[in-house]
């Protein structure tokens, strides 16, 4: 049983770092592929810990506070007039 566990672990950790990989690609392909205005520091985070909470197992310490982080700047961007976009997990902010 311990053997299952342990392959479970790795295999957990391996799938997260694979997320953040994936996530990176794709906050460096917008910063280099639109215009420099198109993606802010806040956004990029945004994206990077909301790939970890929902690739995370539910009750890890780390997937509960990457998903704290996550609803933090998702209040920022409302604030700052963002709205989510549920087609594809992105947001839409206006130009400043």
């Amino acid at each position: 049983m311990h053997a299952v566990c342990d392959r479970a672990a790795r295999l957990r950790h391996a799938s997260l770092a694979v997320a953040a990989i994936l996530a990176s690609a794709v906050a460096f392909g917008f910063v280099f592929g639109l215009p420099a205005h198109a993606l802010s520091p806040m956004i990029q985070g945004w994206l990077a810990v909301n790939t970890a909470c929902k690739g995370g197992v539910s009750d890890d310490p780390k997937t509960i506070k990457a998903c704290a982080r996550r609803d933090e700047l998702s209040a920022k961007l409302k604030r700052r007039g963002c709205e989510y976009q549920e087609d594809g997990d992105w947001w839409k902010c206006p130009r400043r």
